[in-house]
């Protein structure tokens, strides 16, 4: 629902048993962490890239970073979970912490996660970006939150910041907050979030009353977007969509406008998914997922009113399987690439990969995806972000804190 109010003063931290809702193989933590420590770029990792493609380390050093916004001089902010924002100038080059952030939770899965630029930035200097918040009467409860504030012409500080969304009813969980940021075309925002992961409340995923596992269309005001579809009495009206696990990244289709998603499934049973409005993506009720640590499924693979993904994958490894348990690449951040240095990719959405520790490169063909190539395993790293750059390359963001830059 939407509120514009000032940002709260931080909140008394939540016990840590609250934990136990973590699970690893969601690979949605803020940290480094599962599998094997990083490597050095010395070995070359992009077998299959075009020819000339290199990869290149911008920065290293960052504490959990989560999600960056590229500003129009090309000078670049990235967000870290513990609630600091990063300045970077183009070449990589640390420039400073941006103040003025407002506090965040900082617990389990959730922090300071997304950050994109206003539409009219040149004009308005406004950020948005999304965090966990605790609930200011019992700080037991918290949930994900979308924040607005503006940048100042150095982009060193923000001012007038304000609370523009919260997914209500917040809950007591320490995972599956989401959260991707994304306008469209028209200049309204889809937030995306997650149904927290707890067996009590995941099955609101599919109860159009709660903001669990949804993603929303708002203004940049917080309000429910022009075009929402209609979805019943009692519905939340910010809702796009419905019926998603835990949805870590985010992108418009450059040939459509539409919005693609990537989403967690539980053990296996990761999907991308291309959003319509007022459809259901089935969480809980159908899927690819199996419980975890069981061959148990989470439902049949589809049911009749329920979308099925565009492309989905039940094995670390993108492999095909064949039985016994599954598993799970947990995708993150997720880019289409537009660019023309790389014409051999353009058209691609390139997806990371925490437990999987790969960036996947997906073929689209109109709403199909008809090929899929895994790169960088070898160097041993959980991709938590990738954004296109103005100057024609992909920018990753790791768990173990580096910014990487891969392109001509």
């Amino acid at each position: 629902m939407a509120a514009a109010a000032p940002v709260p003063r931080p909140l008394a931290a939540l016990v840590g048993a609250a934990l136990v809702f973590m699970l690893a193989a969601c690979g949605g933590g803020g940290g480094g962490g599962g599998g094997a420590a990083p490597s050095a770029l010395g070995a070359d990792p992009l077998g299959g890239a075009p020819a000339g493609v290199t990869l290149r380390e911008r920065a290293s050093g960052l504490a959990g970073p989560w999600g960056m916004a590229f500003l129009p001089d090309g000078r670049l902010l990235v967000t870290e979970k513990s609630g600091r924002m990063q300045l970077f100038d183009a070449a990589g080059g640390r420039l400073g912490e941006v103040s003025g952030v407002p506090p965040v939770l900082n617990f389990g899965q959730g922090g300071l996660l997304d950050v994109v630029l206003d539409p009219a930035f040149a004009t308005n200097r406004r950020i948005f970006f999304s965090f966990a918040e605790a609930d200011a009467a019992n700080p037991s409860l918290n949930g994900t939150a979308v924040g607005r504030a503006v940048l100042d012409p150095d982009a060193r500080a923000l001012s007038q910041a304000v609370v523009i969304f919260r997914q209500l009813p917040k809950v007591a969980s320490a995972g599956h907050f989401g959260s991707r940021l994304a306008f469209d075309r028209s200049g309204q925002l889809f937030v995306t979030t997650g149904e927290r992961l707890a067996d009590s409340e995941r099955v609101f995923a599919q109860d159009l009353t709660r903001g669990h596992g949804k993603v929303f269309r708002i203004t940049t005001d917080g309000a429910a977007a022009p075009g929402n579809p209609a979805l019943g009495a009692g519905a939340q009206p910010e809702i796009w969509t419905f019926g998603h696990r835990n949805v870590q990244g985010a992108a418009l289709n450059p040939a459509t406008g539409e919005l693609w998603i990537s989403e967690h499934g539980a053990q296996g049973g990761d999907e991308i998914n291309r959003l319509r409005p007022g459809l259901n993506f089935g969480w809980p009720v159908a899927s690819r997922s199996q419980e975890y640590e069981t061959l148990t499924p989470v439902g049949p693979n589809s049911l009749a009113g329920m979308e099925d993904p565009v492309w989905f994958w039940e094995r670390i490894d993108g492999s095909a399987w064949t039985g016994g348990a599954k598993s799970s690449i947990a995708p993150s951040g997720i880019a289409f690439y537009d660019g023309t240095a790389i014409p051999e990719w353009r058209g691609s959405l390139f997806v990371g990969a925490l437990a999987g520790q790969a960036l996947w490169r997906l073929t689209v063909s109109g709403d199909t995806v008809t090929a899929q190539q895994r790169l960088l395993a070898p160097l041993g790293e959980r991709i938590r972000d990738v954004e296109a750059g103005p100057d024609g390359a992909l920018y990753l963001l790791t768990d173990s804190g580096r910014l990487l830059r891969l392109g001509r």
